[in-house]
């Protein structure tokens, strides 16, 4: 039995419906008995680590939360303004825009391929989950997974079959027909400043 007060079921609870979900459809969305749900909100057994993160991922929150009550750290990034017509900056206070450390990774820049998009001592913000649709990310900067194992950052454009995509940089050849697996959108970049590296980077 899980302890009272704030508990594992309660949050799970309140996650479950806040998401619209009955708990036959989450536990279809975890790979569990359609009856499972229930004992674990009624706070009876708790499940075991790996279906935790399963409920996790599927309710939008972290295990940490889910069992402890602890929110995962989150960033917060300022909205200074907007960028209105024909391109003004416009400066207004629209409060933070919250990024869970989760959506992110950070690509330390150490070569010259892509200046002056991402220079040497940058690091590139790269969303952790790779876009599933290809097409949707042309003419954009990705971190372009490729068959052979390779990840590389380049602009991914269309290419003569469709199949293959080209991989454009601004300082090196473009790789012709190259065959991407998976495709990571590269949100920005920023001074490395704030960047900890371990002592073994």
């Amino acid at each position: 039995m899980i302890a009272h007060g704030s508990t594992f079921g309660r949050r799970l609870r309140a996650l479950r419906l806040a998401k619209g979900l009955r708990q036959a459809e989450l536990a279809r969305l975890v790979g569990r008995h359609q009856t499972a749900i229930g004992p674990y909100e009624r706070d009876e057994y708790a499940p075991p680590p790996e279906i935790v993160e399963r409920l996790a991922r599927a309710l939008d929150t972290s295990a940490e939360y889910l069992l402890f009550g602890r929110h995962p750290r989150r960033s917060a990034i300022p909205l200074v303004g907007r960028i209105g017509p024909g391109g003004l900056a416009e400066p207004a206070e629209l409060g933070t825009l919250a990024v869970r450390d989760d959506q992110l990774l950070a690509w330390r820049v150490e070569d010259e391929t892509m200046l002056p998009a991402y220079r040497p001592g940058q690091v590139a913000l790269v969303l952790a989950a790779a876009e599933p649709r290809l097409d949707e990310l042309l003419g954009q900067d990705v971190l372009a997974e490729l068959a052979d194992g390779r990840r590389l950052l380049r602009r991914l454009l269309p290419a003569a079959r469709p199949e293959v995509f080209d991989l454009a940089a601004w300082n090196a050849p473009t790789l012709a027909a190259a065959s991407v697996v998976a495709a990571y959108r590269v949100v920005g970049a920023m001074a490395a400043g704030g960047f900890v590296a371990s002592e073994a980077a």
